[in-house]
């Protein structure tokens, strides 16, 4: 009798633990589904985001473009109207800015590398070091200053 007891209450015990077990590894696939899931979702949001930022940026771009051009078309409407309605001298002074404005010629530099000094951050010192140098500020103190509890200022 205790045999067959014992044989029964194995057996439940044996699917109690088949069902933990099982629901363990049902639990994980399904957090694993979940993390792909999300996975996937932040992918989409990200992909999103980007597109977003690049239609801001071409309408930005565009928007820039318009603002140009109609400052192109003020300007060359001012330029008629000065032309029209200024005296010739004045119209001409108008005319002039705009045609410097659009040949602006480039300017040439050149260096003579051989003789190029970078620029110092401090005055050079004839004597002792500059402002940069790990003595600066720094005072001579005698033995018998330091053995007082007040500091003399040393007279040269």
């Amino acid at each position: 009798m205790i045999q067959i007891l014992a044989g029964v209450g194995l057996f439940f015990l044996g699917i109690f633990v088949g069902a933990v077990f099982q629901r363990s590894v049902k639990g994980e696939g399904s957090k694993s589904k979940r993390l792909e899931q999300k996975l996937s979702e932040l992918q989409e949001n990200y992909t999103k985001y980007q597109a977003d930022v690049s239609a801001h940026f071409m309408n930005t771009a565009q928007s820039v473009q318009t603002l140009n051009k109609s400052y192109k078309e003020l300007h060359d409407q001012l330029a008629k109207g000065a032309q029209i309605l200024c005296n010739d001298e004045q119209a001409g002074d108008f005319l002039a800015i705009t045609r410097e404005n659009k040949q602006k010629p480039p300017i040439d530099v050149e260096l003579d590398l051989d003789n190029f000094t970078p620029p110092m951050d401090y005055a050079p010192k004839s004597k002792g070091g500059g402002t940069l140098s790990e003595t600066y500020g720094m005072t001579n103190v005698t033995k018998d200053q330091l053995n007082t509890t007040t500091l003399a200022d040393k007279k040269k």
